[in-house]
């Protein structure tokens, strides 16, 4: 080879130089296409997770609420039974009207821990997606991982 040759017309120097912008155009193809296809795979997957968590929580809602409403109409029932039980006997010791109030007031504060118990099962908190917060903050990292990555080259 001529070294008194321009680089342009040296052919190994233009064909070494195409070939690498080649290579460098397909390695960024290459790399663009497998970040796209991980992606798509993970946030499919992601959304799947989401919505079998989210039917699971569906679920543990419905059976926290049927709970609730059996063991209103039970309560009810109950309650009136029991006042008058407890009126009857109470009756026997103090007037009817005193009787009445005190076992009212008693039935009033159990009603009160009762419901109270009854709305801590259905905090949100025990509702939230937590499986599917941290999988798509994961997602979030690793596409930013990604993104700098392809940013450096």
């Amino acid at each position: 080879m001529d070294s008194n040759l321009p680089n342009s017309i040296d052919p190994y120097i233009n064909a070494n130089s195409t070939t690498d912008i080649h290579t460098e155009r397909d390695s960024w193809k290459v790399m663009a296409q497998n970040f796209y296809t991980d992606m798509s795979r993970l946030i499919e997957k992601e959304t799947q997770l989401i919505r079998v968590e989210m039917n699971e929580k569906v679920v543990q809602l419905k059976v926290a609420t049927g709970a609730m409403v059996t063991s209103g109409v039970v309560l009810f029932v109950g309650v009136f039974c029991a006042a008058a039980t407890a009126i009857i006997c109470l009756n026997l010791v103090a007037p009817l009207w005193l009787a009445a109030m005190i076992v009212t007031a008693a039935l009033l504060v159990m009603g009160g821990v009762m419901f109270a118990g009854a709305k801590k099962k259905l905090a949100a908190t025990d509702l939230m997606p937590v499986r599917s917060i941290e999988a798509i903050s994961e997602i979030r990292q690793t596409l930013q991982e990604k993104v700098n990555e392809i940013t450096k080259h």
